[in-house]
């Protein structure tokens, strides 16, 4: 039988001030979990997630590679009866991860901030590029016989990408200044 927690603590506080989402709506049911296409690689699923931020777990949430492991996929909200926005909420405990860096995190911070300037740079993520920028951040290179064979094989573009146009770059300018800043800072 699961326990549903009830009373906002003051994380629960913080998160939805942050992404508007409604944590108290959230009935348990685990159909975030069972659609979740990364729970495998996750700790903490979805559902577990929301009961540590009723918890007040700031810090096992933080530290939590389960926040990184969210591709963003939108089947939990999709699939949630509550209407809860579980991706809103993994950005936003991503975005206090990197406010609030710990030794556990470092990695999935660094390539987060990489990724993010990279998109905002190109619009798109450049695999090569970001290789390249994580190894320039101390972060090792692939062996050298699997970057070969990605090479050789065209699994990685090597070509340097494309600028984005004009109206690509005035889109980004203006999401930033309705407010959307919060990425890549």
């Amino acid at each position: 039988m699961t326990m549903v927690i009830t009373g906002n603590s003051t994380l629960q506080a913080e998160v939805e001030g942050i992404c508007d989402v409604n944590i108290d709506a959230c009935i348990q049911c685990g159909t975030c979990t069972g659609g979740c296409s990364g729970i495998e690689l996750m700790e903490y699923g979805p559902r577990q997630i929301i009961q540590l931020i009723k918890l007040n777990q700031r810090q096992l949430l933080l530290d939590s590679k389960a926040i990184w492991m969210c591709v963003s996929c939108h089947i939990c909200e999709d699939r949630c009866p509550s209407k809860i926005k579980i991706t809103s909420l993994m950005d936003t405990l991503r975005e206090m991860a990197c406010k609030e860096p710990t030794t556990k995190t470092n990695e999935q911070i660094k390539f987060h901030k990489l990724y993010v300037k990279q998109v905002k740079a190109f619009g798109r993520s450049h695999e090569s590029i970001l290789t390249m920028a994580l190894t320039f951040k101390g972060t090792p290179l692939p062996p050298l016989k699997l970057m070969k064979d990605l090479i050789t094989r065209m699994r990685v573009d090597m070509t340097p990408p494309h600028r984005p146009n004009k109206s690509y770059r005035l889109s980004i300018r203006r999401v930033e200044e309705k407010g959307g800043k919060r990425h890549g800072k």
